[in-house]
């Protein structure tokens, strides 16, 4: 099976401080992996390097044969990125954010309604499609920021801490929507 994600000799620094050293991973197509590790080892800077919010100091990163420093643009398309804060417009509706981030993801607008439709389902959304994230509970609103790391139908899923600040139901829903996901490709 091709590998989606290639990472070679990864490092990173802050200032004088190393972070990453030599960091090596390949993920084939439906693999899941995680990075586990006590707080302050790197795992969030790894997944920052690799969806293109931070330059490494060495190393190379490639999403499905696009290297990330050379073609963040096109790499991202193929990445779709849930960090620990799920980055929504809480006066927006979960339709209408979906939109929005759709659109700007580059979803061809005669796709866009099924889409929203796809991953609202998918990350049982659908439900409260009309209503303002800003007043949905965090559960929610974590399953509203995985449906939008999904609206484009990446080949690769980065998740930090997806089940951070769940109660213990939604955990086991949120983990259960991931093995999922992967069981799709």
């Amino acid at each position: 099976m091709p590998r989606v994600l290639e990472v070679r000799a990864l490092q990173s620094s802050y200032g004088a401080t190393p972070i990453l050293r030599g960091v090596d991973l390949g993920i084939e197509q439906g693999g899941i992996v995680a990075l586990i590790g006590r707080n302050g080892v790197g795992k969030t800077t790894t997944m920052r390097i690799i969806t293109g919010f931070l330059s490494p100091s060495a190393g190379r990163v490639s999403v499905a044969g696009i290297d990330v420093a050379e073609s963040p643009i096109d790499a991202k398309r193929h990445i779709g990125y849930l960090p620990e804060n799920p980055p929504v417009y809480s006066d927006m509706t979960v339709n209408e954010y979906l939109a929005f981030v759709g659109r700007i993801k580059g979803v061809p607008r005669v796709e866009l309604k099924k889409r929203i439709g796809e991953v609202s389902e998918k990350c049982a959304v659908a439900d409260v499609q009309h209503r303002q994230i800003g007043k949905l509970s965090k559960g929610y609103r974590q399953r509203v920021g995985l449906a939008q790391a999904l609206i484009h139908n990446p080949d690769i899923l980065i998740l930090d801490e997806p089940t951070a600040g769940l109660d213990p139901k939604q955990i086991i829903e949120t983990r259960e929507l991931i093995k999922g996901l992967a069981g799709q490709h």
